[in-house]
């Protein structure tokens, strides 16, 4: 708790002010519309993308799919506007990779974002820095419980609904009888195990490569991902 705290990032930008009134603000970031990019994505300024989760949090109609109508991810914000990475500080383990490599992505979005079950082939030190983030995690040794889709998106899980969170609440992919058997449409993941945490400003997570992870922004959230190897 509090490993990501250091920089000044998790107060400056938790302030509306400094998206609406400074010269970042003006600046544009390509703004997913879905998970899937089944309806593309479009262009926005930061300014407007902040009043869109403003807007976002505050409807009670949820808008279809997965970005709650709009979410910037895996963008390279700090390279991008260089300002920013000032505000944040590389934690020291994302500097251990042997092959020197770092990307640091972004990820931007009102309640209700989610990013589907899936896991990575690299070192990922996430830092929580505005709002708050539901993460559930699953060890590799879980992998054969969790439903890998075929192909190049063999790293994401086929569970329907993708919202792990709406899916339980339904019982979509399957319940337990009275004498514990369990039967529906994804039943090997009803019995998988799993690790789950609610991320606040200031936080930091280490996520080893091949751990599966499910993650729904709980508000307005900004998280940067240090990725290496």
């Amino acid at each position: 708790r509090g490993g990501g705290a250091a920089g000044p990032a998790v107060a400056k930008w938790a302030g509306l002010a400094f998206w609406r009134e400074s010269p970042v603000g003006r600046r544009f970031v390509p703004v997913e519309t879905d998970y899937w990019f089944e309806r593309g994505y479009r262009l926005m300024r930061i300014c407007d993308f902040v009043e869109h989760c403003m807007t976002a949090d505050a409807k009670k109609e949820v808008p279809p799919g997965l970005s709650m109508g709009g979410y910037v991810a895996q963008h390279a914000l700090l390279d991008v506007i260089p300002e920013l990475a000032d505000d944040i500080i590389t934690p020291d383990i994302a500097h251990c990779g042997s092959d020197g490599y770092l990307l640091r992505q972004a990820f931007f979005g009102p309640k209700g974002t989610v990013t589907p079950l899936h896991e990575d082939p690299y070192e990922n030190a996430f830092c929580q820095v505005v709002g708050w983030k539901y993460m559930r995690i699953f060890a590799p040794s879980e992998s054969a419980k969790l439903y890998a889709r075929d192909g190049d998106l063999r790293n994401n899980s086929a569970l329907e609904p993708a919202d792990i969170l709406e899916g339980e609440a339904s019982s979509a992919y399957g319940s337990r009888d009275a004498e514990d058997q369990v039967s529906g449409r994804f039943p090997k993941f009803v019995e998988a195990d799993y690790v789950d945490v609610v991320l606040e400003p200031g936080d930091f997570l280490y996520l080893p490569k091949g751990w599966w992870h499910f993650v729904k922004s709980l508000s307005t959230s900004i998280s940067i991902a240090f990725h290496f190897d």
